[in-house]
């Protein structure tokens, strides 16, 4: 068995943590202010319901960073996408070269972010890849009561530099199986994220239920009008990732891959998708919907997309009516070409960064 260190007790921390301790890997739990760890301390271990049964007993808990990775083989980043410029400067100054650092899911640029610490520390880094998306669709009922409604079929994966990818893959395989499929590289599978593609416009566009907390399943908001806004925003990330000179999958695609769903109409296949499920919408500003979807999401895709020329003018109008609707400067605050230090770069040192790990 394994040593597994989990940074982040939220919904998608505690289903990795409960599900591989149940499996029998030695798993730690990192929380920076140790408020998610005391209902797991009280009710000793984390339940599970949904695709997994059970109980998980995760053998530390800590707010600690240097006691949750010290000897682990595997540090998954399970953080909300706010907190990765952090965890990244914490975790260059900690981690050792023989360590595989995953963020799962990690946005766009987690990876090179991560890595341009390192260099920025003097430290030779250990190995980092990401995903799109999380493997397990997953809330936690109640304080530490997770319920697992799925766990995908095959997520890409991808290491900075893509030349690591199949050994990352390999010392993943102890965890999850084939789960991980091979990612062609860090820049493709972050464009290949589509959670701000559903989640931005049916929270956008009907923010009074957000304002109510009527809390209806987030597929419900999704009229055949919305699903072609969606279809629309999609088209703005397959463009950037085109002139970027990478293959995404369009968000139907995305669907028939992660859930197997391939046939009906836009809105009766997100039912599909997402309907056993039924997770609400956001009842506040501060959903992650809006503070990671977009300034993680939205923002860096356009930032990205000025370094090279190509409007995303779709994109742009959701990153300011969200800025407008929630109060906050989510460009200010968001991941941009300056904060990865790609500021200036064209098309060959976009790709160098993600691709060579070029930092």
């Amino acid at each position: 068995m394994g040593s597994i260190a989990i940074i982040g007790a939220g919904n998608v921390g505690q289903a990795i943590a409960g599900h591989m301790s149940c499996n029998g890997h030695d798993v730690r739990i990192f929380d920076r202010w140790g408020r998610d760890l005391e209902p797991i301390k009280a009710n000793d271990g984390i339940d599970m319901t949904g695709d997994v049964e059970g109980r998980g007993t995760p053998s530390v808990l800590t707010t600690d960073l240097g006691q949750a990775v010290g000897g682990a083989e595997v540090v998954i980043v399970a953080a909300p996408a706010f907190a990765h410029a952090y965890l990244s400067q914490e975790l260059a100054s900690v981690l050792e070269p023989d360590q595989l650092v995953l963020f799962q899911p990690g946005v766009l640029g987690s990876g090179v972010e991560l890595a341009r610490m390192f260099t920025l520390a003097g430290r030779r880094p250990c190995l980092i890849a990401e995903t799109p998306t999380s493997l397990y669709t997953c809330r936690l009922r109640r304080p530490a009561h997770v319920y697992i409604g799925a766990i995908k079929h095959a997520v890409p994966l991808a290491a900075v530099p893509s030349a690591d990818t199949p050994r990352a893959l390999d010392i993943l395989r102890t965890y999850f199986g084939d789960r991980y499929v091979p990612g062609e590289d860090t820049l493709t599978v972050g464009l290949n994220n589509c959670n701000p593609i559903y989640h931005v416009p049916p929270a956008v566009l009907n923010f009074k239920t957000v304002e109510d907390a009527d809390c209806h399943p987030l597929h419900s908001l999704v009229t055949p009008r919305v699903a072609e806004v969606i279809d629309a925003l999609d088209r703005e990330r397959l463009a950037l990732a085109d002139a970027l000179g990478v293959k995404a999958a369009s968000f139907w695609e995305f669907l028939d891959t992660a859930y197997e769903v391939t046939e009906g109409s836009f809105v009766e296949r997100i039912v599909q998708g997402y309907g056993r499920q039924g997770f609400p919408e956001p009842d506040s500003v501060k959903h992650r919907y809006f503070t990671e979807d977009i300034p993680f999401g939205l923002v860096t895709w356009s930032s990205l997309a000025a370094q090279i020329g190509l409007p995303l003018p779709l994109t742009d109008s959701f990153v300011a009516l969200g800025t407008a609707l929630c109060g906050q400067d989510f460009v200010a605050g968001g991941r941009t070409a300056r904060t990865l230090g790609l500021l200036g770069s064209d098309v060959d040192g976009v790709r160098a960064a993600f691709i060579d790990g070029a930092v």
